[in-house]
């Protein structure tokens, strides 16, 4: 996917990554995402949001053909009260990350599906 394929427009800020002590056996890569927040939700961390709402969660990093960046997390989750396994894709730049890519059973998700998703994902975090 080129670099102008990635959605645009939705940035994250990051915090430190939390490595000592925090349990996790992500890579350093994967940590950037996990405890980074959305803009649209800036008091909690990525991971949280995800622990809550999927079932079976799994994270990895890799780099794309592109020589990209890529964290990318599966799941399970309820959708239209069915079940679905939903992967999601970020780019990582540093300590920062964009949303790349969504989809639902293997159905890519457009741009205003993806943010939708997204929103309904925070919109249902319990702290």
């Amino acid at each position: 996917m080129k670099r102008s394929a990635i959605l645009p427009c939705i940035v994250f800020l990051t915090v430190g990554i939390m490595t000592a002590g925090c349990g996790d056996d992500y890579d350093k890569t994967v940590l950037v995402v996990r405890n980074g927040n959305f803009y649209m939700n800036p008091n909690v961390p990525v991971g949280k949001v995800f622990d809550q709402f999927f079932a079976n969660g799994k994270w990895k990093s890799f780099t794309s053909t592109e020589n990209e960046t890529i964290v990318e997390f599966n799941g399970e989750c309820t959708w239209y009260n069915a079940p679905a396994n939903m992967k999601v894709q970020f780019n990582v730049e540093g300590t920062d990350f964009i949303l790349r890519y969504v989809d639902i059973n293997g159905v890519k998700m457009d741009f205003d599906d993806s943010i939708a998703i997204m929103d309904k994902v925070l919109s249902e975090y319990k702290s």
